[in-house]
């Protein structure tokens, strides 16, 4: 395990290139038609200058990063109306845009890291809930599906530095293998890209097999590391669901079974 860093020093890499050395190039959804089937990933803008990327899964919930939804400086939760989804957001226009409501974060994430990388790698994710639903239909959630093998193709669609305004795929980067419920991919992301969603494609189109989370580097190449779907998210979702909608923060324990909640009642914070 020693090829991996630290997770506050995984997190940072995203504000630097990591570029794998054989990723695929990306390509800008620059026009109506390429953007078309991507238009549930969006740009979640953070307070005055940071952003992610997201993408629903269903009408109402945007999957993303946990590292996305804190204050890079207080270590706090963001207030939720800081977080802005922008659905298809191309060139300072959006398909839709909506503020969130309240976020999911799964309990064993803490920001800034801790001793066991694996673990808190592993617990990167979060969902938010928006304000209002997204009810256009040229913008469909994606299903989510098992975690790739190390056969399948991946797809990653995403904003990031250099790429702020237009979301862009990368088409044909792989994912190498997984430890510890954390998978390693060759492909490319940066500062913007935490959140992203990786696919596979399917039968049905493509679906959201994975999250991007950070980078780090093994055995002198660049890696990119995801969290998988599974109980973690289906917690957050379940608790989305049923929880007292008046707790606008959430701590989620991702077991597939019933999940304990913290509420954590914050007070309001900038960025």
């Amino acid at each position: 395990m020693r090829y991996l860093l630290p997770l506050a020093l995984a997190l940072a890499t995203l504000c630097a290139p990591a570029v794998a050395k054989d990723a695929a190039p990306h390509q800008a959804l620059d026009t109506p038609s390429e953007a078309r089937p991507w238009q549930a990933v969006g740009r979640i803008d953070i307070g005055r200058g940071g952003f992610c990327t997201g993408a629903l899964i269903s009408k109402k919930l945007v999957l993303t990063a946990a590292h996305c939804v804190f204050d890079n400086k207080t270590g706090r939760l963001h207030d939720p109306e800081k977080l802005v989804f922008k659905a298809g957001y191309r060139h300072g226009r959006a398909a839709a845009t909506r503020s969130a409501k309240r976020v999911a974060v799964h309990r064993d994430y803490r920001f800034g890291g801790g001793t066991n990388t694996y673990r808190h790698i592993a617990a990167d994710v979060a969902v938010i809930e928006l304000e209002r639903e997204i009810n256009d239909a040229a913008i469909q959630p994606f299903r989510t599906h098992r975690k790739p093998a190390p056969s399948d193709r991946v797809m990653v669609v995403s904003y990031a530095r250099g790429r702020t305004q237009v979301p862009s795929l990368e088409d044909g980067c792989a994912m190498t293998h997984s430890a510890a419920s954390v998978l390693h991919y060759t492909c490319d992301i940066d500062k913007g890209a935490s959140g992203a969603p990786v696919f596979v494609m399917t039968t049905q189109g493509p679906q959201i097999a994975s999250i991007m989370s950070s980078g780090t580097t093994r055995q002198g190449r660049d890696v990119a590391l995801g969290v998988p779907m599974g109980p973690a998210v289906d917690g957050l979702i379940r608790e989305l669901q049923v929880s007292n909608p008046v707790s606008r923060f959430l701590r989620v324990d991702g077991a597939s079974t019933a999940p304990r909640v913290v509420t954590n009642r914050l007070p309001q914070i900038g960025n």
